[in-house]
């Protein structure tokens, strides 16, 4: 179970990336955006943090997305 929650939380970040870079965002940006600390922007995107439902709904927001699109693929 463990290994699928750090596999999830990898993933989580990595959409998280994506988002942000096909905004053109820098974690600064984000930061800007959002309100979160650019630290712990570069924590999740890494995997490195427990995300809260609060945190997730405020990057939605500030990137203009869906909470949907976090748990998406990208289509080619």
């Amino acid at each position: 179970m463990q290994d699928r929650f750090e596999l999830e939380k990898k993933a989580f970040g990595s959409r998280l990336r994506q988002l942000r870079e096909l905004r053109g965002l820098s974690q600064l940006d984000l930061e800007l955006a959002s309100g979160i600390n650019r630290t712990e922007i570069s924590r999740i995107e890494n995997g490195q943090k427990n995300i809260e439902l609060a945190t997730i709904v405020r990057l939605a927001i500030a990137l203009d997305v869906d909470l949907k699109d976090f748990f998406l693929p990208f289509s080619a």
